[in-house]
């Protein structure tokens, strides 16, 4: 099957087009793409006609010419016929929105057998059914929701594929939105009737140069997949991280009647995909948080160079002792070390603070810098640090709010950071006035988080990536 049609399509075909509701689901994805998208689109309706200056076409076989994509927004028997056509006419791909299928069970799963038998005997790439389909910025968007109402991420390195069509478009598209982590690609694969997460993962790992990590969210693995995706996980040179609902056994119920999901045992799916190298973040925010530090050190401009975090030896600097106090308490947790300073790096560390701010300041690891600090001190201690090779990361919860911190504080910290090549992770507050500051880190390519256990998350996830890429390349210090 040819995935490449599917997300990178020079034309496509919608059908399900009301002329008379112009919040259907056929006419938002037909007037979206053709406004909104890089693709050529063609609506078709029975009677021919227009929308909005579309011309619509009354039969598929009258079109100009065969379109690489159908996305198909009518009822389920309808849509067996249209996929029969997909066949007869040679259309290589096509994204179901409507349900009626497997997951309803009975009826419905008859017609999912009799859906898969076309596809799988005519190599058509089905996305579907039951899902909101493709988000493929700039070329394609199937997704039937208007765009006022919903927001789209940036453009940037991970593919993210999910089970669930409202988690796609709620808990990750606007948090990635939020914390600037950017797409390659995002998939809704609802029932996976045909193109499951195996063929995506293969996909991605293997032919999609603009993917570099790549992101599920499952509610289990399709029935006699899992095997074949833990290989192609172990096997490619992308980061692949998974995050699985309905690991309870009231969230199992719920899968069956969301996307006719079997959710196994999760101790023994956990254990196996972490013996296949791939990463498993336990929680949403984990999730967000991998994906962001993953993001942008996939970015061609890496201000860490060559350095990776192995045994998780950081240095704590903070403008508040209690942000420092709640950060090294965490530290443990996700398998840190807070290196420990010599006195004589303690007295070089004193010297290099303004004479006010050296008198109160705690020189232990973490460093207290007080909200007597200077823009100065904050450059002084983390140019310094940056040269202490034991210190594989520094952690800077940078709160802006002491009157002399400026607001070119961003910029000072990402030039020491550029000409050092030292991981440093921020936490910087999501404040709007704030926002310049985290602006100048970001656009160096540095990682800020939006609160402090975030920040010492994002630190984690580098460690394990460290180690699964080691594990990768057969380093028998990481078996």
């Amino acid at each position: 099957m040819d995935l490449e049609k599917l997300f990178k399509p020079k034309s496509i075909a919608v059908v399900g087009i009301s002329k008379k509701n112009p919040l259907s689901p056929g006419r938002i994805v037909l007037l979206k793409n053709q406004y909104e998208m890089n693709v050529k689109v063609y609506g078709i309706y029975p009677t021919g006609g227009e929308i909005e200056g579309i011309k619509l076409y009354e039969r598929l076989e009258r079109l100009p010419e065969i379109p690489d994509l159908l996305i198909i927004a009518v009822g389920p028997d309808d849509t067996i016929e249209y996929i029969q056509e997909c066949a007869d006419l040679g259309i290589p791909s096509s994204v179901i929105i409507g349900g009626g299928f497997a997951e309803i069970g009975g009826k419905g799963k008859k017609r999912q057998e009799k859906l898969e038998k076309i596809a799988f005997e005519n190599d058509i790439a089905v996305l579907g059914p039951n899902c909101l389909g493709v988000y493929a910025p700039p070329i394609v968007d199937t997704i039937f929701l208007p765009t006022e109402r919903i927001t789209r991420p940036p453009k940037g390195s991970v593919a993210l594929i999910s089970q669930s069509g409202g988690v796609l478009v709620d808990q990750f598209f606007v948090k990635f939105n939020e914390r600037n982590i950017g797409v390659s690609t995002a998939v809704s694969i609802g029932n996976r009737a045909v193109v499951d997460e195996v063929m995506l993962l293969e996909y991605f790992s293997r032919v999609d140069p603009e993917t570099s990590n790549i992101a599920f969210y499952l509610e289990g693995f399709k029935e006699g997949r899992a095997r074949k995706f833990l290989q192609l996980a172990k096997e490619s040179e992308d980061t692949v991280i998974v995050f699985f609902g309905g690991k309870t056994r009231e969230g199992k119920i719920a899968t069956q009647s969301h996307t006719a999901s079997l959710a196994g045992d999760y101790k023994i799916i956990y254990d196996a995909l972490r013996q296949h190298y791939i990463i498993q973040p336990h929680s949403e925010r984990e999730l967000l948080t991998c994906l962001k530090v993953y993001d942008v050190l996939s970015h061609r401009r890496n201000p860490f160079g060559d350095n990776v975090i192995t045994f998780g030896d950081v240095a704590i600097v903070s403008v508040s002792g209690g942000h420092a106090v709640l950060a090294s308490d965490i530290l443990k947790k996700y398998g840190l070390n807070a290196v420990r300073f010599s006195q004589q790096e303690k007295r070089k560390l004193k010297n290099l603070m303004n004479p006010i701010a050296a008198e109160i300041a705690s020189f232990n690891n973490p460093i207290d810098l007080t909200g007597s600090v200077l823009d100065t001190d904050i450059e002084n201690i983390i140019r310094y640090l940056s040269d202490i090779e034991r210190i594989e990361c520094i952690i800077l919860l940078l709160l802006p709010y002491p009157p002399n911190i400026s607001f070119q504080i961003g910029r000072r910290i990402a030039n020491i950071i550029a000409s050092k090549n030292k991981p440093v992770v921020c936490f910087v507050p999501y404040v709007p006035k704030y926002s310049l500051i985290i602006e100048s880190l970001e656009l160096a390519n540095i990682p800020v988080f939006h609160s402090i256990k975030e920040s010492v998350q994002a630190v984690s996830a580098l460690k394990e990536r460290t180690r699964v890429d080691n594990l990768k390349l057969k380093n028998i210090f990481w078996e």
